[in-house]
C-alpha cells in the first residue's frame, strides 16, 4: 500500500529550514550522481543500486536514493526518445525505514 504524506514546515524555525535544504541540497546531488552512474552502465534489472557515492547521508538513506535514480532511469529507457534525465525537484520516496507512527 502507497500512503503519501506532506509535512508543513511553515512554523519550523530558521535552524531546522536551513538543515532541510542542506539535506535537500545533498539528495539531489546524490540522486543526479546515481542516474549519472546507472546511465552509464546500462544495468536497469535489478531493484537496488549496489554502488556507493562520496556523501555523508547514511547508507540507508543512500539506498532509498538509489532506488529513487534507478526508478526515474527505468521509466526513462522505456521511453522512444531516451536522454539522459537529470533530477531537480525537491520530492523524495522514503519508505518505512524513515517514518515512525505512533499513537497518543
Amino acid at each position: 500500500m502507497i500512503r503519501r504524506s506532506q509535512i508543513n514546515i511553515n512554523y519550523a524555525n530558521k535552524n531546522k529550514i536551513d538543515q532541510l535544504e542542506c539535506f535537500c541540497k545533498e539528495a539531489v546531488r546524490v540522486i543526479n550522481l546515481y542516474i549519472d552512474i546507472l546511465w552509464e552502465q546500462k544495468q536497469f534489472n535489478s531493484k537496488f543500486v549496489k554502488v556507493k557515492v562520496d556523501t555523508w547521508l547514511s547508507a540507508r538513506m543512500q539506498q532509498c536514493l538509489g532506488k529513487q535514480a534507478l526508478e526515474i532511469v527505468k521509466s526513462q529507457r522505456k521511453k522512444k526518445n531516451k536522454t539522459k534525465p537529470v533530477f531537480k525537484r525537491h520530492s523524495f520516496n522514503l519508505d518505512s525505514r524513515f517514518v515512525k507512527i505512533e499513537q497518543d
